[in-house]
């Protein structure tokens, strides 16, 4: 056990390099701003600790440029996306995000080291999450690939143990349980439409029109929502936005001012498979009646000063299975600098 965590620290730590390395020479140029987020997700934040219960995340964007190239994008990766919409719209404005992240979620009773038949599956998600944006002064596109896995290897069971010792919650004993190794991916698709913006320069609100589908063993839905939003700057921060806009490079670094908003957002879907419900694809692992239809609601606020930017936001997310009727809550902090 201890080879393969040095293992995987390892590999984390070449792949960061990597990316770092190439936004410090795509910067030095192009000048084109690049950013770093890190998001921290748990649900001790609404006193609460189940389900959906920890997630970190480090992002890397850079952008707007004018279109993807192998300055901007790894060789195969522009070599996928080069003749994608994405990459062909007219009159776009673009930019790419890449995020690492590690998710987890457990039963109510943690105290239990048994497997709890009619409760959650104790399952840890560790992924590479690339999206590229194209939008223009209405319209947003975003098309994100993930690549990861789910089981052991991907620390959950570290990860949380040492955030509720820092934290002082309750050491979690059924891990044991959690379902078997198995490599994921996701290709996602999501349109942002600008629906309503008020005039003028100063204090502005909007309502923007969601739209999202995605196919993969992680998760295949599609969902659709609305969200308004009050604050300054909106037309620069709307390509980026989704009712998890922690998960995004903030786009209010991208503006020259110090700027803000609020947002209140809901969305609806269907879900036609989740791996950390439905258990492994090709083995036998704990797993429950997944719930199709499901619901999102967010609210939180953005705000930048100077080249740093925040978000702080509360989540609800309908019951993923029929087996339980009570909502997941969350709520998430992330920062963003600009380099």
């Amino acid at each position: 056990m201890c080879f393969r965590i040095t293992s995987i620290h390892q590999c984390l730590h070449i792949v960061l390099t990597v990316f770092l390395l190439h936004f410090a020479n795509a910067e030095a140029d192009d000048q084109v701003p690049e950013f770093f987020t890190f998001t921290f997700e748990n649900d001790l934040f609404v006193g609460d600790d189940n389900g959906y219960t920890n997630g970190m995340g480090i992002t890397f964007g850079e952008g707007p440029f004018k279109e993807f190239n192998n300055d901007n994008l790894p060789n195969w990766l522009h070599w996928l996306a080069k003749d994608l919409y994405v990459s062909t719209m007219e009159n776009k404005q673009r930019g790419v995000a890449h995020m690492f992240f590690q998710r987890m979620q457990t039963p109510e009773d943690l105290s239990a080291s048994e497997l709890i038949i009619d409760d959650l599956p104790y399952a840890g998600l560790l992924a590479w999450q690339c999206t590229l944006y194209a939008w223009d002064d209405r319209v947003a596109d975003q098309l994100s690939l993930y690549l990861g896995a789910v089981g052991p290897i991907t620390l959950a069971e570290q990860s949380q143990t040492l955030i509720h010792e820092l934290l002082g919650a309750d050491e979690p004993k059924g891990w044991d349980n959690q379902i078997e190794n198995e490599p994921i991916f996701k290709v996602e698709v999501q349109r942002i439409w600008t629906l309503y913006r008020s005039a003028g320069k100063g204090k502005q609100f909007d309502i923007l029109g969601l739209w999202g589908a995605g196919i993969g063993n992680l998760e295949s839905a599609t969902k659709a929502g609305l969200a308004i939003r009050w604050g300054t700057n909106l037309r620069h921060s709307f390509p980026a936005f989704s009712l998890q806009v922690d998960r995004q490079v903030n786009p209010l670094a991208l503006t020259p001012d110090d700027d803000f908003y609020l947002f209140l957002g809901a969305r609806g879907g269907v879900i036609f498979n989740d791996i950390l419900i439905d258990g492994n694809t090709f083995k036998d692992s704990h797993s429950l009646p997944l719930e199709h239809i499901q619901d999102q609601v967010a609210a939180g606020v953005v705000w930048s000063i100077g080249n740093n930017a925040f978000v702080f936001q509360i989540s609800s997310i309908s019951s993923n299975t029929d087996v339980i009727n009570e909502r997941n809550e969350f709520g998430a902090l992330s920062y963003t600098h600009r380099f």
